[in-house]
């Protein structure tokens, strides 16, 4: 059987190797907001039509290399556009590498399925270990199960995507970290929305009528769903390409900390009152609440004083209050009897490890050798 290169063929083979090239792009670019997840979400795509190619064109009779890992990374769609409206609304700002991981856990699932069936198929072949009847109904489950739940976990993070810009595309037009006005950032975000949409449309429509197969004409019923894929990679490789360029962030430096001979605010005594006078930080069970409530402060507000005028967030603030009052507090002669937890404790301490880890960050070592080291000054 000969080679087709159809027109529509070519198209694919094209949109594929355009969309490669804004991938590498991605992947070089270090200002861009998420740069690294939208070039993954594109490397998924870019691989699908280049599958696509590959039985549309007649040229699976020549390779088989995209029977070895099928639908593994169809699983980073959703993901890599969720995380990567996460990053371009929040002006640069990563995800942590807890949602990351649970946002590529089922491509991680799908991976490493494939990866012990193509052991056990190895290990079988080698006739050192007999996996043929697992590997049978392994790959029966997988090819049962493989191509809806990777139009669930789409749809599912198209959600949550749809969530997110709703909840945080107004505060992203006032964020000032972001180069250029937030507008472009946000309507870009829209604008991928949109394609997302419509894959959400077409993309189970296509699975369901192949699981029925009431599909009435002679071209494959992929031919619509791959199409919309196609003139995505072609309009993403240019459009993206500019929003890359004029989508940057400043890189985030070290904040300098505050010179203390700077007078405080008013809200700033109102803090300082509350710990020092009050002695809040005794409470085991303070939080930016509690704190609000004493001072009559916004917990945001709360936030934003101590990073600009202290340089620290709210739990180094209130453990470095912690730290200080213990070290005076064991040098008292009266608690000479008491233990280093139970001062702790008293201080306002409610862990030994969270004691013991808060106080090397603070004073460089442990407690006890803190206390040795004094002894053998004095």
């Amino acid at each position: 059987m000969e080679l087709d290169l159809s027109l529509i063929n070519i198209l694919i083979l094209f949109g594929a190797v355009q969309g490669m090239t804004f991938m590498i792009a991605l992947f070089a670019s270090s200002k861009h907001p998420g740069a690294k997840f939208l070039a993954l979400a594109v490397l998924a795509l870019v691989y699908n039509g280049l599958e696509t190619f590959n039985w549309s064109s007649n040229l699976e009779q020549y390779t088989r290399l995209f029977d070895y890992f099928p639908f593994v990374l169809i699983f980073l769609v959703g993901p890599s556009f969720y995380l990567y409206q996460y990053s371009l609304l929040r002006a640069g700002t990563a995800p942590s590498r807890k949602r990351i991981l649970i946002s590529y856990s089922p491509f991680i699932f799908q991976f490493t399925y494939l990866a012990f069936c193509w052991i056990g198929y190895l290990l079988t072949k080698s006739e050192l270990l007999n996996f043929q009847p697992w590997l049978r109904s392994a790959g029966q489950f997988y090819a049962w199960y493989s191509e809806p739940v990777s139009v669930l976990v789409f749809l599912f993070f198209f959600s949550l995507s749809v969530w997110d810009f709703r909840k945080n595309h107004r505060a992203a037009l006032l964020d000032k970290r972001c180069l250029q006005p937030r507008k472009i950032a946000v309507d870009w975000a829209k604008q991928l929305l949109v394609f997302q949409f419509l894959m959400s449309l077409i993309w189970p429509a296509t699975v369901i009528i192949s699981y029925f197969d009431f599909w009435p004409f002679s071209w494959s019923e992929y031919y619509p769903v791959e199409l919309l894929l196609v003139l995505f990679l072609y309009w993403i490789a240019i459009a993206g390409y500019f929003r890359m360029r004029s989508i940057t962030v400043e890189p985030i430096r070290k904040k300098e900390k505050p010179s203390q001979n700077e007078p405080n605010s008013p809200e700033m005594d109102l803090i300082l009152r509350a710990m020092e006078i009050d002695e809040l930080y005794r409470n085991p069970e303070l939080n930016l609440s509690l704190l609000s409530e004493k001072t009559g402060l916004p917990s945001k507000t709360l936030s934003k004083i101590l990073n600009q005028s202290r340089g620290v967030n709210f739990n180094d603030f209130v453990n470095s209050y912690r730290v200080e009052a213990f070290c005076r507090e064991a040098e008292k002669a009266e608690n000479s009897k008491l233990t280093l937890q139970g001062i702790a404790f008293d201080c306002g301490f409610n862990s030994s490890a969270t004691f013991q880890r808060t106080f090397k960050k603070f004073k460089g070592d442990t407690p006890k050798s803190y206390f040795q080291a004094r002894k053998k000054v004095e």
